[in-house]
């Protein structure tokens, strides 16, 4: 078995133009529907910071992953995983709908089942994922990344669920468990998945074993998050810390390779991606350090970083992020070897 920590090969670079396109036109069509759904969430009576979130939610599955799926295509899937792969088309974007209808009806049993479609789109891509490991679809930890968030993603699926059918564990807010989602879909999926294309393209072992505790990272800090609701808070400040700081070195690393292998859009997709993510993980300590100490550090309270933390993540790192490396992606295609 191949190192986790080898470098990936050229020979090893998805190429799958279908799928890039087939992206593109379900996140085209995803973006009308996201701006219907802001529109719609504005005339609801939810709190602000449900509605705030909720919007912020919604790009996820209706613009963000249609871009980010094409980035984890295995160079050759076996029949039964390409089978999925379409069948995966074919659902993702009614079921991102649906689920953008759930949040602009009550909380409760209808705007449960309606998100219920995306729980199960969720789980379609972690059966892929876990396929593309066991059919040996490489081993090197660019693949690891794109296999282990595809089998996190129903994590944030059964938590969307949560929020819309006003279901609680742990006696969580629904703004924490509609948190988790957005843990799960933004850091769980698209950050790993980044993270795997940042370590092809840069040498540095620094930025490779950051990534490797990233893997970990995910499911550490909502398992510190849980354990706080039993007065146990290092571990979630601990885990938060952590987290923060490996995503800030995976950034850094991606600044880097912008500035040395990229010109022009893609260059500065890239900055501004990876930019932002060190903004926001600097965030993330100095509100994890406020909880730690029952403060509000500079003002730093949940809707504060819903305002700000959040926005920063979701356009500034993840959706620059994504068109950055979508368009990479389509240059590797049609001018195979390094750039």
């Amino acid at each position: 078995m191949e190192n986790v920590f080898a470098r990936p090969t050229i020979a090893s670079l998805p190429s799958c133009n279908a799928a890039c396109k087939t992206g593109q036109r379900a996140a085209r069509r995803g973006s009308l529907v996201w701006l219907i759904a802001i529109v719609a969430l504005s005339m609801t009576p939810d709190p602000f910071e449900m509605r705030w979130a909720a919007g912020l939610f919604l790009l996820a599955p209706l613009v963000l992953m249609p871009l980010t799926l094409p980035l984890t295509a295995a160079p050759m899937p076996s029949k039964s995983v390409s089978q999925l792969w379409a069948l995966l088309w074919r659902i993702q974007f009614p079921a991102a709908t649906l689920a953008a209808i759930s949040f602009t009806l009550p909380t409760g049993t209808w705007a449960g089942i309606l998100a219920t479609p995306w729980l199960l789109t969720t789980g379609l891509i972690a059966l892929i994922g876990l396929l593309d490991f066991y059919t040996g679809q490489g081993r090197s930890l660019e693949r690891l990344c794109s296999q282990v968030a595809m089998l996190y993603l129903p994590i944030g699926g059964v938590a969307t669920v949560m929020a819309r059918s006003e279901l609680t564990v742990f006696g969580f807010s629904d703004i924490i468990i509609l948190a988790t989602a957005v843990h799960f879909h933004y850091a769980g999926f698209i950050l790993l998945i980044l993270a795997g294309k940042v370590i092809r393209h840069h040498r540095g072992n620094i930025v490779r074993f950051a990534t490797a505790l990233a893997l970990f990272g995910i499911p550490a800090l909502a398992t510190g998050i849980t354990l706080s609701r039993f007065n146990y808070r290092y571990p979630e400040w601990l885990a938060a810390g952590g987290l923060s700081t490996v995503a800030m070195i995976i950034a850094w690393g991606q600044c880097r390779v912008a500035v040395r292998n990229f010109s022009g859009v893609r260059r500065s997709l890239l900055l501004i991606s990876g930019l932002s993510l060190i903004a926001g993980m600097c965030m993330s300590i100095l509100f994890a350090a406020g909880v730690f100490r029952g403060v509000h550090l500079l003002g730093i309270d949940i809707p504060w970083m819903l305002r700000y933390h959040a926005v920063i993540n979701a356009f500034g790192f993840a959706l620059s992020g994504v068109c950055g490396w979508h368009f990479v992606e389509q240059q590797t295609m049609t001018e195979p070897g390094p750039n």
